[in-house]
């Protein structure tokens, strides 16, 4: 694990303008984000009958109640669902390429070539990579016909009492490790997919070593958790201009791990697949 960890920091440092592009693109995303909250959510959320400002347990639940008719009648609601629902679209559509760009790359630097194929990697294994995302989001989905109407009456249940919401965190975490495991088998099968040696035999290496990429993902995801702390503790100890300078500049800590992740993965992946 440790050896993937590093190898895939020196693939990623011959990376570097991806990671220049991604910033930009997820600081582009979080910008059109940060406008939509403002406009749509954030007016809403000021009408809310908070407790601690005298709201009772009644002007909550027609607070409730007023919400729900609105989806299904207040055309100024059902604009703002219909454009967080394209942006939405748009964002998981665009993300498969991106990866497929990524893995492309790292194919061509085990090859030993050098250049810019980031692009040339999304026209070639965009639409792959698609099908790949269509299949996960299908398999994610399929464990939510069973718990959905179990979590819909804990929603229903908790208006008037929010402790019962902890009720539904078991099924969250289940579904959340579930997803987990089907993302991380399904990236094995794509590595496999598109280097040409096969899905099936890269389903066959995650398998195998399904404990030791889950060590790289905790390594992974202990680095993105304490990029949120060292956040949280900015806002709290620096308000105002540096916490949103430090906002501003969370997505290129965040998107270094998250290539970086990829790329311990593969190196991991190719490490099974290619033994020297």
């Amino acid at each position: 694990m440790k050896t993937s960890i590093i190898r895939g920091w020196q693939s990623l440092k011959e990376q570097t303008y991806i990671l220049i592009l991604l910033f930009i693109y997820r600081l582009l995303w979080g910008y059109f984000m940060y406008g939509f909250v403002r406009e749509a959510v954030v007016s809403v959320l000021l009408r809310y009958p908070d407790h601690n400002a005298g709201g009772s347990g009644m002007a909550r639940l027609l607070f409730y109640i007023e919400g729900q008719h609105s989806l299904t009648s207040d055309p100024d609601v059902q604009r703002w669902l219909c454009l967080l629902l394209g942006l939405t679209l748009l964002r998981l559509l665009i993300s498969p390429f991106i990866r497929a760009g990524l893995l492309h790359e790292l194919h061509q630097e085990r090859s030993g070539e050098r250049g810019l194929f980031f692009f040339p990697g999304m026209k070639k294994h965009g639409l792959s990579v698609l099908i790949f995302s269509l299949v996960e989001w299908l398999l994610a989905l399929l464990p939510v016909y069973w718990f959905a109407p179990k979590i819909y009456a804990l929603l229903l249940s908790s208006l008037m009492d929010y402790k019962l919401l902890l009720n539904g965190v078991p099924y969250i975490l289940a579904w959340c490790a579930y997803v987990y495991v089907i993302r991380l088998l399904l990236l094995y099968m794509q590595f496999g997919y598109t280097a040409g040696t096969g899905m099936f035999s890269s389903l066959l290496i995650a398998l195998r070593c399904l404990l030791t990429a889950i060590g790289v993902s905790i390594v992974m995801g202990a680095g993105s958790l304490l990029l949120l702390v060292i956040y949280a503790l900015g806002i709290i100890y620096f308000p105002g201009l540096p916490a949103l300078l430090i906002r501003q500049l969370l997505p290129l800590p965040s998107t270094l791990l998250k290539l970086w992740g990829i790329a311990a993965q593969y190196d991991l992946w190719r490490s099974k697949a290619f033994p020297q």
